[in-house]
């Protein structure tokens, strides 16, 4: 059963935020790119995993359920994020955080394909199932980061 409440962080300005912890998540899936769009890298080949996309996956990957277990932990490690997106990421991690650990211990992380720059998953935790976007700026900084209940 899908939770009620439904958390953006980033890819939307703050007011757009705050309405994502009110229940009403702006739709930041289709358009992410234009949002957070790191310029210095190239876009990338089709959602295909191609061998030449596996290490953009692995990466994306590895971030997410880093970041995933810090907000489950101790809390965000911010120095993994751009600081436009620690920013907003603080001013909502207080509805954020508690919404992460409810959702119970991480099942699966599946890759969905790319949109834009950024890799979209699936992550399916104990009591539910998201949509994660995720996408980095030139230093290699998470840039982009925003998740959603996963449509049936």
């Amino acid at each position: 059963m899908k939770t009620a409440i439904a958390a953006a962080v980033l890819l939307a300005p703050v007011p757009a935020l705050a309405q994502a912890a009110a229940g009403a998540v702006p739709n930041g899936f289709d358009r992410p790119a234009q949002a957070a769009a790191p310029q210095a890298r190239p876009a990338a080949a089709p959602a295909t995993a191609s061998a030449a996309q596996a290490p953009d996956i692995a990466r994306s990957e590895e971030a997410l359920r880093a970041v995933i277990a810090s907000a489950q932990g101790t809390g965000f490690d911010y120095s993994d994020f751009t600081t436009g997106l620690g920013t907003q990421i603080r001013q909502q991690e207080a509805q954020v955080v508690p919404l992460l650990k409810g959702f119970g211990a991480v099942k699966t992380v599946e890759y969905v394909k790319q949109e834009g720059e950024a890799q979209m998953f699936k992550v399916t935790f104990d009591n539910q199932v998201t949509e994660w976007l995720i996408g980095f700026d030139a230093e290699d900084k998470i840039a982009a980061l925003l998740f959603r209940p996963a449509e049936s």
